[in-house]
């Protein structure tokens, strides 16, 4: 199923809105992926050194190929399969968000609980604050089985 992701980066540089209410990941710093659930939305908190990557590809100029599947994900040319992360209650939380909304919206946000400079990768059913984000060309996934 084809699903378009409205992407937005911030007008100035470390500008972000806050992620709002969410359910902790219990243990979630211990793994490269920490999950947030919200109620209409989902947030990953990744090592810096993946989110430099993810960032390049997904907030890039370029758009990548990104195909999420139950559980795998494949972005460009590499499929991710890492069970731990995956098979997370996080993971499940992010795939029936895209299946369950005609378009999402991705952005970075932060959260007072986190370090500073700790960006979350957000998806969400709703747009972003228009005053902080402005929006960049959209990117088309594949939500598959």
């Amino acid at each position: 199923m084809e699903k378009i992701i409205r992407r937005y980066t911030a007008y100035f540089p470390r500008w972000c809105q806050a992620f709002g209410d969410h359910l902790p990941d219990p243990g979630g710093e211990g793994r490269a992926v920490e999950w947030l659930v919200g109620a209409d939305c989902v947030g990953m908190i990744v090592l810096p050194e993946v989110r430099r990557i993810l960032m390049h590809e997904l907030l890039g100029p370029k758009k990548p190929e990104l195909e999420f599947r139950q559980r795998s994900v494949r972005l460009n040319r590499h499929d991710y399969q890492e069970v731990e992360v995956l098979g997370h209650p996080g993971y499940t939380a992010l795939w029936e968000l895209l299946l369950g909304s005609e378009e999402a919206h991705m952005f970075l946000c932060y959260h007072l609980i986190y370090p500073p400079g700790t960006r979350i990768i957000t998806l969400s059913q709703k747009p972003p604050l228009p005053l902080l984000y402005k929006e960049m060309a959209p990117l088309p996934i594949t939500v598959g089985e």
